[in-house]
């Protein structure tokens, strides 16, 4: 209790080394639980499948996209398959024609959804629950919602206009699964009412998702060669060359390794995200323990004269090592406990960077407690034991004679101080980086116009309301322009895929309306053939890859088709985003027998679009009766399509301004002990004519020389770093050499300004004050 009270005492004197200690170390902390509790999430994903182990992912070329007919396929070909399950995901309409609707995230499922994956059903059974084309089966938060206390089981339920009925109710879907989190499990022959029959049928429609379920000890990834040749064979998309390899990938993998969603709007992650998390966490940790080692070192110059004391009076140096263990204890307990408090406050910051549910509450389990308190031993032990060996290693009589606080210069610590540098230079390098990218991607010029573009998805108006709808938005203030189309730059169109003369070619294809083109800012080139609803707009890169005839203007389809002729060239533009290029595309009128899938409405420049926009959705509700209006601006559909990026961008700036904070508060707190500890030796300099200048610039030199070493270790750590980063795009900025100049000349500024106030005390210091007890 007596030293308890002595180091409190101690504490409550040393106000600076407290404040520095206990704030970074809380920071960092919370930043530590935050992002090692996220870590644990990501890597259990799906961890309460109970057949996790059987289930696998279809792929080719780790992308889950096949025709629907390949499921039965796979499974009449490969006797180790037992179930299989086709998903695919939407955001439906909830609702009566005629009545308002309500938006529900839905996934579409073959009848063994509930067999093959474990979610609990609260009513049904789940080998049959799903038997029947128009099943349903909803959750219970969405029953609760809908149908209030009664028992929806046989009720009917609207989707999308079609009748459905409810078949059995489930627990709410979880979050650390792959599958996205749904409100409604509809049966799978359902997508028949949305496209009609033929996407149950044909394999030419390459965009679906499935799940393979094994039979119990066998090995299904050793047949993907065999169903390889197989495909080659009878599918078009193998045929024509266009993937090279087939991939049953375990579901646990399947969420690190899948390239992208697929139909089923499936989540993945990326294990080097995961993996630069973890070394950021641990790299803030190291950070702290180092800031509080090398201060507490520091101090250990001007607690010297305490245990002196106490060795002189017979203390035993393991009951030194003890109490400097029990005080490391004590300190990291206290920012722990404000960390975890820091962490629930910031939990929904992070729950948006991270795009995730960590529910901190639910995550302390008993085990997880356990694991906590491990930890805070851990840590406690790694910050303590170097300063108490180095304490209760030194010589008392060396107290007395005043020379052991001159010795608490070691070079170990100059060592860490170098170490904390080469982090947050590397840090700053990287951020800057991603943050240039992100700023990259979202203002990329994409060839088309997105200013005050809003896109509707057109759930409800037939081909009959078409001009009228028109007419009832050319009327709202604020709008200019409206078109209807099949495909936009934002949305992409259909895919076709076709072979000329042994070459291969893939194709987006919209339909669209003379004003599709006035809005975007598309410019035509017009070859003399009159446009009709048999001729296309090619591209420029399709145009010169179909070898058009310059004559006639014409192209083929297929070996021995007609030829198609082209009434015009348009100038090249992106379609969806920047992580893939759809370099081809062609355009043709939509057909007055061809319903739009999306509205689009040009807005007039400085209006409010907000509230224009808002107007639109009374007018479409109104119109349409009551029908869902889903619509987005194309501006930040954009933006959206590189959240991920930004959001990283996010995290790594608060990463880096908190390394940056901790290393400031580190070095200014340093460097008042050290200074204090050369007060004789500055004062010496200045009797023997030393100029004020002169000793700043010898203060200020170490810290130089400190940044410089980390600067020449940083730079090629980052840049490194940022080339494996920057792999996973084929759009992206230069590696250029002045940010990593920016960087450094950013650490060395901020680190000259927190030394330099402590070291233009020391150099106008009077020397008298320093000497007179020599």
């Amino acid at each position: 209790m007596l030293n308890l009270k002595t180091y409190l005492k101690f504490l409550s004197r040393n106000k600076l080394y407290t404040f520095v200690s206990i704030v970074g170390f809380s920071i960092s902390l919370m930043f530590v639980i935050i992002l090692g509790l996220y870590v644990k999430q990501e890597l259990s994903t799906d961890n309460f499948q109970k057949n996790k182990d059987r289930i696998f992912l279809m792929t080719h070329d780790y992308q889950p996209y096949f025709g629907n007919p390949v499921a039965s396929y796979v499974k009449d070909k490969t006797p180790d398959v037992e179930s299989y399950v086709r998903l695919h995901s939407r955001s439906v309409a909830i609702g009566q024609s005629g009545n308002d609707k309500v938006k529900a995230e839905a996934l579409l499922a073959d009848s063994a959804f509930f067999h093959v994956f474990s979610y609990p059903l609260i009513e049904g059974n789940p080998t049959k629950v799903l038997e029947a084309q128009k099943s349903v089966v909803v959750s219970r938060t969405f029953a609760a919602k809908t149908f209030g206390s009664e028992n929806p089981v046989g009720k009917s339920l609207f989707i999308e206009g079609h009748e459905h009925i409810v078949t059995g109710i489930m627990e709410d879907m979880p979050t650390n699964s792959m599958l996205p989190s749904s409100e409604i499990v509809i049966n799978y022959l359902s997508i028949s009412l949305f496209w009609g029959n033929w996407v149950l049928d044909t394999s030419d429609n390459f965009g679906f998702t499935m799940f393979f379920m094994a039979n119990q000890g066998a090995d299904l990834p050793s047949k993907a060669p065999m169903l390889l040749e197989m495909f080659k064979k009878d599918f078009w998309y193998f045929q024509r060359g266009l993937s090279e390899s087939v991939e049953f990938i375990p579901l646990k993998e399947a969420y690190f390794q899948v390239k992208n969603s697929g139909s089923a709007g499936l989540q993945h992650n990326s294990m080097t995200t995961i993996t630069v998390y973890m070394a950021i966490a641990i790299l803030v940790l190291v950070i702290a323990l180092l800031n509080y080692i090398n201060l507490t070192v520091a101090q250990a110059g001007f607690r010297g004269k305490e245990s002196a004391i106490k060795k002189l009076l017979g203390s035993s140096k393991s009951k030194l090592v003890t109490q400097l263990l029990s005080e490391s204890l004590l300190i990291t307990t206290m920012t722990f406990l404000i960390g975890l408090l820091l962490a629930f406050l910031t939990e929904p910051f992070f729950n948006n960077v991270l795009n995730t549910k960590l529910n901190l509450a639910h995550q302390f389990t008993l085990s997880m407690v356990g694991i906590s308190l491990l930890l805070l031993l851990v840590v406690s032990f790694l910050a303590g034991i170097i300063p108490a060996l180095f304490i209760s290693n030194f010589d008392p009589l060396e107290v007395v004679k005043g020379t052991f606080s001159r010795k608490v210069k070691s070079s170990y610590s100059k060592v860490l101080i170098i170490f904390q540098y080469s982090v947050a230079i590397a840090l700053l390098i990287s951020t800057i980086f991603i943050q240039r990218q992100s700023n990259f991607l979202i203002n990329y010029d994409m060839g088309y116009n997105r200013e005050g573009i809003l896109e509707i998805r057109n759930t409800a108006l037939e081909i009959k309301q078409l001009d009228g709808f028109k007419s009832k938005l050319q009327s709202i203030s604020g709008v200019e322009l409206v078109s209807f189309s099949c495909g936009t730059p934002l949305g992409s169109g259909n895919n076709l895929s076709f072979e000329v003369d042994g070459e291969q070619f893939s194709f987006q294809e919209f339909y669209v309306d003379s004003t599709f083109f006035q809005i975007y800012g598309i410019t035509i080139e017009p070859t003399g053939i009159t446009p009709s609803d048999d001729t296309w707009w090619l591209n420029e890169k399709g145009y010169k890859a179909l070898h058009v005839d310059a004559i006639t203007q014409t192209f083929r389809e297929r070996d021995g088709d007609k030829r198609i002729q082209v009434a015009g060239i348009f100038s090249d533009f992106k379609i969806r985003d920047l992580y893939r290029d759809y370099s081809q595309l062609r355009i043709r009128w939509r057909k007055s027998d061809e319903g739009p899938w999306t509205i689009i409405v040009k807005m007039t420049p400085g209006s409010d679009y907000i509230t224009t926009s808002k107007q639109i959705e009374k007018e479409y509700i109104q119109y349409t009766g009551g029908e869902l209006f889903e619509a987005q601006f194309v501006d930040e559909g954009v933006q959206q399509n590189y959240e991920k990026v930004n959001k990283m961008s996010t995290i790594m700036s608060a990463f880096t301004l908190l390394t940056i904070v901790i290393m400031v508060m580190g070095v200014f707190a340093m460097s008042l002990y050290l200074i204090r500890q050369k007060e004789k030796e500055i004062a010496l300099r200045k009797i023997n004519g030393a100029t004020e200048e002169e000793v700043l610039m010898l203060l200020n030199k170490d810290s130089l020389k400190r940044v410089v070493i980390a600067f020449v270790v940083a730079c090629p750590t980052a840049y490194w770093a940022m080339t494996k980063w920057f792999e996973n795009f084929p759009y992206k900025i230069s590696l250029s050499w002045w940010v990593f100049v920016v960087a450094g000349l950013v650490v060395l500024l901020l680190t000259l300004i927190s030394v330099s106030y402590m070291t233009w005390r020391a150099a106008r210091a009077n020397p008298v004050e320093s000497l007179k007890g020599e």
